[in-house]
C-alpha cells in the first residue's frame, strides 16, 4: 500500500509540473476565423481542463515559428508553409488543420475576367511571400500564367482598391472581402485554388516537440478543448459571433458580418467526408509538399510522422461519451486503472509472488503483457494468448513483428518506442483489424524496470469497441431518423428555433414545406410495410438529391416530412418543392402505383413562433389533402 501511495504521489507531482498558463498566437486580427479559440476560452472549456489561455492577435509582422522556438508563446496558427519550415530544421509539430480547405483565393470585380485565362497581363495585388501564396501561384502556373505575365502591386489589404479599379485582382480570404462587396451590391468573381486541384490546409495549430515532451497532458487538454470550442462555435454560430462582437471585435465588424463569415467558413472547416474538425491527411500533406517542390520552394525531405501530432485524428479516433454512458465510462477507467496499478504492484515482487501475479492477471479479460528492452515478450496473461491465437512458447522471446501483421506490429512498436523515449506512461486508442472485424483498443503502457539495470514495457489493453459503438448509436439516434437517415423531429425543433432567432435578429428569411405522402396507409395495407418503408426511403432520397446543400430535410413522423429552406423566399421554395413532387410522381417507385405528395408551403412571418408557423404549414398541407391531393398549397 505504501508503494501504491508513493506511485500516486509521483504521478500527481509529474502532472502538476506541467505548464497551465498558455499563450496562443493568432496569425491575423480577431475575427470569426478564430472563433473556436474564443469560444473555448469564454465558455470555460479551457478552464475545465485546468488551463488559463491568453489569445494574442497579430500586432506586428513576425515569424511565428521563431516565437514558438524562443518560447514567447506556446501555440500558434500557421499555414501549409509550415512544411517548409519543418524541412528547414525548425522544431514544429502540427496538432490539427482547422481549415480543411484554404480560404485564400483571387477576387476580381473586372467583368472582363470570366475565366482564369483572362487573368494574364492584368494588375494584381498579392503578397510577396511565395510560401503563403503557393496555392495561387500553382493555380496560375497550371494555366500557363507566370508572375512575369502579371503587373504586381504591393498589397494594401484594402478592398477599395479593387472597387475603384486600381487593380484587377486581389488575393484575399473568401470570408472577408466578398462579404463587403456583397453588402455594397458589387458583382465579383472568385478563383479558388481548390477548384483547380490545389487544395491546401490553412490555420494549422502548431507548437514544438520540446513543448509537447515537457507538457504532454497540457498539450492534449488544450488540443481537445480547442476542438470542442470549434464544434460549439459552428453549432451555435450566432452565439459565437456575439462573443467576438462583444469581446474580440478589434476590427469593428458588424454582428451580421461575423455571422456571414461563420456560414462561409463552416464549409471550409467541416469536411465533406464528415471527418473530425482538425483532421490531417498524410496523403494531402504529401501532395502539398510536392507542389512546394515543383515551385522550387524546397528540395528537401520530410518525415510526416514526426510532423503530425500523435493525437490527431489520422492516428487516433477521439470521441465523447454520452451522458447515459458516463457511469459505464467511469467504471471502465477505474477498473483498467486498478488492474494496471495492481499489475505494477505485483510485478515489483515478481520473484517471490509469481503465482499470485499469474492468478491476478489471468482472471482479467484485458490483455496484459510485458516486454524486455529489445521489445521482445517476457510475459503475458491468458487473455493475450487467446487474442494472439498463440501458445506461451510461441509468444515469449518474440516481438510484435513475429506475432502480428506488419501494419499492426508497427503501431505497437511506435507506441512502445514513445514510452521508452519519454520514460512516461502512454495512453492510446488504436483501431485494429482481426478476423475481418475492426476493434478499438485502449492501451496503457509504461516503462517497466524488470532487472536492476534494464527497462522494458508493461502494457494493459482493453477492447472498448462496444462502448464506442454504443456512443455512435446514441449520437445517431439523437439526431437522425433510423429508417430514412434524414434528420428527425428533435433536430427539426432545434433548427427551427435557431432559424426563428436568426429571423428576429437579422431578418434572415426562410421557408418551410410540410410534405405528406398521399394514401400511405393504402400502400402499407396493399403492398405491406416493407414496401411502405422502401417508399419512405426513396421519397427522402429523391428529396435530398434535389435540394441545395444548405437546405435540410426532416422526418417528423410517419409519412410526414419537413423541408427547411434557409435564406429563401416563397417563390424560390415553391420551384424546389414543385420539382420534387413532379420527379416522385413520375418515378414509378411502386410498379403500377403512382406515389404523389400533398404539400403545405409557407414563409416565416414577423410574429411567428415555432407553434404558429408549424400550425400554418400543417393547415396548408391538409387543404391540399382535402381538395384532391397531389398538390402544393402556398400561404
Amino acid at each position: 500500500m505504501r508503494s501504491l501511495f508513493i506511485l500516486f504521489i509521483l504521478i500527481t507531482f509529474s502532472f502538476s509540473n506541467e505548464k497551465k498558463d498558455i499563450t496562443l498566437q493568432l496569425n491575423w486580427l480577431n475575427q470569426f476565423q478564430f472563433a473556436g479559440y474564443y469560444v473555448a476560452k469564454e465558455k470555460g472549456f479551457y478552464k475545465d481542463v485546468g488551463l488559463n489561455v491568453t489569445i494574442n492577435e497579430l500586432k506586428d509582422k513576425q515569424e511565428l515559428t521563431n516565437i514558438i522556438k524562443d518560447g514567447k508563446v506556446d501555440f500558434a496558427i500557421g499555414r501549409s508553409s509550415l512544411l517548409i519550415n519543418k524541412i528547414n530544421g525548425d522544431d514544429i509539430v502540427i496538432l490539427g488543420a482547422i481549415f480543411q480547405h484554404s480560404p485564400l483565393m483571387l477576387l476580381t470585380t473586372n467583368e472582363e475576367i470570366k475565366t482564369i485565362k483572362d487573368i494574364k497581363n492584368k494588375t494584381i495585388m498579392i503578397t510577396p511571400d511565395a510560401e503563403f501564396t503557393a496555392s495561387i501561384t500553382a493555380m496560375l502556373n497550371s494555366n500557363d500564367i507566370n508572375r512575369k505575365d502579371l503587373k504586381i502591386f504591393k498589397h494594401s489589404f484594402n478592398v477599395d482598391d479593387l472597387i475603384n479599379k486600381k487593380v484587377d485582382l486581389m488575393s484575399c480570404y473568401i470570408s472577408n472581402e466578398p462579404i463587403i462587396l456583397q453588402e455594397k451590391g458589387i458583382k465579383y468573381k472568385i478563383f479558388h485554388p481548390k477548384d483547380y486541384g490545389f487544395d491546401f490546409y490553412s490555420d494549422i495549430l502548431f507548437t514544438s516537440s520540446k513543448f509537447i515532451k515537457e507538457n504532454p497532458l497540457t498539450t492534449k487538454s488544450f488540443y481537445e478543448a480547442t476542438l470542442k470550442g470549434w464544434e460549439y462555435a459552428f453549432k451555435n454560430k450566432t452565439e459565437a459571433a456575439e462573443i467576438i462582437y462583444k469581446k474580440y471585435n478589434t476590427q469593428n465588424k458588424s454582428l451580421i458580418n461575423l455571422i456571414k463569415e461563420a456560414e462561409i467558413l463552416e464549409n471550409l472547416v467541416i469536411d465533406k467526408d464528415n471527418r473530425q474538425i482538425g483532421y490531417l491527411d498524410k496523403n494531402k500533406l504529401e501532395k502539398i509538399f510536392e507542389v512546394f517542390k515543383v515551385l522550387g520552394l524546397t528540395n528537401g525531405k520530410i518525415n510526416l510522422d514526426n510532423f503530425i501530432y500523435t493525437n490527431n485524428h489520422h492516428k487516433k479516433i477521439i470521441f465523447e461519451i454520452a451522458y447515459e454512458q458516463k457511469n459505464m465510462f467511469i467504471m471502465l477507467v477505474i477498473s483498467i486503472s486498478i488492474i494496471f496499478v495492481l499489475t505494477i504492484f505485483f510485478l515489483s515482487r515478481i520473484h517471490t509472488k509469481k503465482k499470485l501475479l499469474d492468478a491476478v492477471i489471468n482472471t482479467s479479460d484485458d490483455l496484459i503483457y510485458y516486454k524486455d528492452q529489445r521489445l521482445k515478450y517476457i510475459g503475458c496473461n491468458d487473455a493475450f494468448k487467446r487474442f494472439a491465437n498463440k501458445s506461451e512458447n510461441e509468444i515469449l522471446g518474440k516481438d510484435d513483428f513475429d506475432i502480428f501483421e506488419n501494419k499492426f506490429a508497427k503501431i505497437f512498436r511506435d507506441n512502445d518506442l514513445k514510452v521508452l523515449r519519454t520514460n512516461k506512461m502512454s495512453i492510446d486508442e488504436e483501431w485494429l483489424e482481426f478476423d475481418n472485424k475492426l476493434l478499438l483498443f485502449q492501451s496503457k503502457k509504461r516503462p517497466l524496470k524488470y532487472t536492476e539495470t534494464k527497462i522494458g514495457i508493461l502494457g494493459v489493453s482493453r477492447d472498448i469497441t462496444s462502448l464506442y459503438e454504443i456512443q455512435k448509436k446514441l449520437e445517431e439516434q439523437a439526431t437522425v431518423d433510423e429508417l430514412t437517415k434524414v434528420y428527425n423531429r428533435k433536430s427539426f425543433n432545434e433548427r427551427l428555433k435557431e432559424k426563428i432567432e436568426m429571423f428576429r435578429r437579422y431578418e434572415s428569411n426562410f421557408c418551410l414545406a410540410l410534405v405528406d405522402i398521399d394514401d400511405f396507409k393504402k400502400v402499407n395495407d396493399t403492398f405491406g410495410h416493407d414496401i411502405g418503408d422502401e417508399v419512405l426511403i426513396k421519397v427522402c432520397g429523391i428529396a435530398k438529391e434535389n435540394i441545395r446543400n444548405t437546405d435540410l430535410i426532416f422526418r417528423i413522423g410517419g409519412e410526414e416530412f419537413v423541408i427547411l429552406y434557409p435564406k429563401t423566399l416563397i417563390d424560390e421554395a415553391f420551384l424546389s418543392i414543385e420539382k420534387i413532387t413532379h420527379i416522385i410522381k413520375n418515378e414509378n417507385i411502386i410498379k403500377n402505383h403512382q406515389i404523389t405528395l400533398s404539400v403545405g408551403l409557407t414563409q416565416m412571418k414577423e410574429n411567428d413562433d415555432e407553434a404558429s408557423i408549424f400550425k400554418r404549414i400543417d393547415d396548408l398541407m391538409y387543404i391540399s389533402k382535402k381538395t384532391g391531393k397531389d398538390k402544393i398549397t402556398v400561404d
